[in-house]
């Protein structure tokens, strides 16, 4: 087989061209600790996603519907009571 230096993409990418705001970028970049283009858009894609999963969880955790101890009730089941 001939290779030609081009590699194969995995399924699940995308390309694609998009215009990057350049403070933004530095900042997600700064605040991720990640380096190039690629690497800040893809953590910045997944660290979204996590703290979305992250707040719907807490929301389902203080409904009660876990059965759960909430921070607000361990904080009153510790108040001392005197």
């Amino acid at each position: 087989m001939l290779y030609l230096g081009l590699m194969p993409r995995a399924p699940d990418l995308h390309r694609t061209t998009i215009d990057i705001d350049k403070d933004a970028f530095a900042e997600a970049r700064e605040v991720l600790g990640t380096t190039g283009y690629k690497e800040t858009v893809n953590r910045a894609l997944r660290e979204v996603t996590r703290q979305e999963r992250l707040r719907q969880a807490a929301g389902i955790i203080r409904s009660g519907e876990l059965g759960v101890t909430t921070p607000e009730q361990l904080a009153e089941l510790r108040r001392p009571r005197y």
